[in-house]
C-alpha cells in the first residue's frame, strides 16, 4: 500500500511538472521551450529544462510576459537588495550632492590640478560608503562606478592637456548619467525608460 501510495505521489508531481513546463520567447528571438519556471525574482524569472537552469530577465522578455509575473519595471529598480537606513541614504545623496561642485568647475573649464585636488575628499567620503554597504548592492557598484567616471575623467583631462587626444567629455557624461541613476534609485523615482538604461548597465557592469 505504501509503494502504492508512493509512486501515486510521484505521478502526481510528474503531472504538475509537466502541467507547468512552458515555452518563452525573448525580444531577440531566443527560445527556451518546455521548461518550469521555478522562481520569479525582482527583475527576472529562473527556468528548469533538461539542459539545466537559467535566469531569463525581465527586460528581455515580451511586454505580456512581464505582465503575467507581475513585474514592475519602475519600482523593483533595487533588483531586491537589501533595505538600508534613512541614514545611509541620505549619505549617498550627500556624497553625490558633493560632486555638483566637480561639475561646476569642469563646466567652468578648469585645469586637471584643479579638479583632482577638489575630487581628492570627495574620494575618502565614497571610499567609506563603499565599507557601509554590501558586496554585490547595486547600489554599491553603481556607486564605486559613479566615482570611477570621475577619476577617469581627471586622467582625459590630464591627457587632454599634454595633448594626448583624450574625449574628457563622454567621460563626464557618463560620470553625470551613473550619478542621475544611482540618485533615481535612492530616491525610488525612476521611470520606465531610466530603469530600461539602468538594466543596461547592471548587465554589463555583471557580465564584463
Amino acid at each position: 500500500m505504501k509503494h502504492c501510495q508512493f509512486t501515486l505521489a510521484i505521478l502526481a508531481v510528474m503531472c504538475v511538472s509537466i502541467a507547468l513546463a512552458d515555452d518563452f520567447k525573448t525580444i531577440d528571438g531566443k527560445e527556451y521551450k518546455n521548461v518550469t519556471v521555478s522562481g520569479v525574482e525582482p527583475d527576472g524569472i529562473v527556468l528548469i529544462s533538461k539542459s539545466g537552469i537559467s535566469k531569463v530577465y525581465f527586460t528581455e522578455l515580451p511586454k505580456d510576459v512581464q505582465q503575467r509575473f507581475g513585474y514592475d519595471a519602475v519600482n523593483r529598480d533595487a533588483y531586491a537588495a537589501e533595505p538600508i537606513t534613512v541614514e545611509l541614504k541620505n549619505e549617498i545623496l550627500n556624497a553625490l550632492r558633493m560632486t555638483d561642485e566637480l561639475d561646476a568647475l569642469y563646466k567652468g573649464g578648469c585645469s586637471s590640478a584643479e579638479f583632482i585636488a577638489a575630487a581628492r575628499p570627495i574620494e575618502l567620503v565614497f571610499m567609506n560608503l563603499q565599507n557601509k554597504l554590501p558586496r554585490g548592492d547595486p547600489r554599491r557598484d553603481l556607486s564605486a562606478n559613479t566615482f570611477e567616471a570621475y577619476q577617469q575623467l581627471a586622467l582625459a583631462m590630464k591627457g587632454n592637456e599634454q595633448g594626448k587626444g583624450e574625449r574628457p567629455d563622454a567621460i563626464f557624461a557618463a560620470a553625470e548619467n551613473r550619478k542621475g541613476m544611482l540618485t533615481k534609485i535612492l530616491q525610488g523615482n525612476m521611470t520606465p525608460e531610466e530603469k530600461a538604461v539602468y538594466d543596461v548597465w547592471r548587465k554589463g557592469a555583471t557580465n564584463p
